[in-house]
């Protein structure tokens, strides 16, 4: 009876040891979690980045535009230029002076517009961007400054839109316009806008206008006449 005993105690200690003496890391679950990638969410990762580029360009030229006023620039007369550009003018038309930019006012039957004209001298300017640059940069910036002066009109009026720049050793050229032909179910509005720019020998010279109003042929004058300021531009 005795060594039955033990027998049991020894069966009872060798279970317990068995199921003690063995170390195991405890059990851990691992949830893994799948994230779906749909078009929607490239298109909106993608967009996200277009914009931040966009917003990078954008605070670029703004540097530009305020570091080209605040250096050592002083403006040309362009009276001669203006005088002979608008000979044959078919419109209304009265020029004033104000910080060295010539502005033409213009009225005809139908609608109006204006042409501002400046020449800029950048030899002490010190600006210290390539000839490209400088066009592109201020060639939008004035494009953007004019056609914001056609009431009512925004970028999704425009029916065309041409940009262009050349460079030809020390000189270069910059030239956008674009037209606009919109309805409000009561009458038709067509309108013109240009900026032409030439940097020549350390002289930056625009012109820049917007015509605006009903008569599909005064837009076509106005283009005419921005095409005889071009003309007298040296490049």
């Amino acid at each position: 009876m005795k060594a039955k005993v033990m027998t049991a105690i020894l069966a009872t200690i060798m279970l317990t040891m068995t199921a003690c003496g063995t170390i195991s890391p405890p059990i851990q679950t691992v949830e893994t979690t799948t994230i779906p990638i749909t078009a929607e969410s490239l298109d909106s990762a993608v967009s996200s980045e277009v914009e931040s580029t966009v917003n990078n360009e954008q605070v670029k030229s703004d540097t530009f535009i305020a570091e080209f006023f605040d250096s050592n620039i002083s403006f040309e007369d362009t009276s001669e230029l203006v005088t002979e550009s608008m000979k044959g003018c078919a419109f209304e038309n009265e020029t004033d002076n104000f910080n060295g930019v010539n502005k033409v006012t213009l009225k005809g039957k139908n609608g109006g517009g204006i042409i501002n004209v400046l020449c800029v001298d950048l030899s002490q300017s010190q600006l210290d961007y390539d000839m490209k640059y400088i066009l592109e940069n201020f060639g939008d910036y004035y494009f953007g400054q004019t056609s914001a002066q056609m009431n009512g009109v925004t970028e999704d009026d425009f029916v065309s839109n041409y940009r262009m720049t050349t460079n030809v050793y020390s000189n270069g050229k910059y030239q956008r316009y674009s037209s606009v032909q919109k309805t409000d179910g009561m009458a038709t509005q067509f309108g013109y806008t240009e900026t032409y720019a030439v940097l020549s020998e350390n002289k930056l010279t625009v012109v820049s206008g917007a015509y605006l109003g009903t008569d599909m042929m005064e837009r076509q004058s106005f283009s005419q006449l921005m095409s005889n300021f071009e003309g007298n531009v040296k490049y």
